[in-house]
């Protein structure tokens, strides 16, 4: 009964993530689109928000579930080349996705939220360096987005094409 919420949970949160891949691309265009125009910072405080706590919760989620997932399987383990080399796949996605994450989108995130600065409702306009690190964000983000669409791939895809 537990492996079978563990993965229900694995799913929602690989929802979320989903949820978050076609959010980021909606949010994106309302903000190139309303770019230097008055509302401009609250978009893109709404595209860091949402992103960050989706992106947040599903990493999270997905991380812990998956984990246990393995240890709750005899069939899978960690990085085991000899066998269900989906599985090993997404788990070397997901550690790159992390490091991107930690190493990159993070400190981008909190460049962009600074350009922002404390007043959203009445200034437009991030500066050169506040919208290159917007721009910077954007396709971060849309490699994150590709990493989880590759991986809810090989989950739904490895029972067609064997263990």
């Amino acid at each position: 009964m537990g492996i079978y919420i563990i993965r229900t949970l694995h799913i929602i949160f690989a929802g979320m993530w989903l949820i978050n891949l076609i959010s980021d691309s909606v949010l994106k265009g309302y903000i190139q689109k309303n770019r230097n125009k008055s509302g401009e910072k609250k978009l893109i405080h709404l595209y860091l928000t949402f992103s960050n706590l989706f992106g947040m919760i599903g990493a999270i989620g997905i991380l812990i579930t998956g984990i246990t997932l393995v240890f709750l399987n005899p069939f899978y383990s960690f990085f085991q080349m000899n066998g269900n080399h989906w599985l090993t796949a997404k788990q070397t996605l997901m550690v790159v996705l992390l490091v991107i994450l930690g190493v990159f989108i993070i400190p981008t995130a909190k460049k962009v939220r600074s350009s922002i600065g404390n007043d959203i409702e009445n200034q437009t306009g991030l500066g050169d360096t506040g919208y290159e690190n917007l721009n910077k964000l954007f396709k971060l983000n849309m490699v994150i987005n590709i990493i989880v669409l590759i991986n809810f791939l090989f989950a739904i895809t490895h029972r067609f094409f064997g263990q």
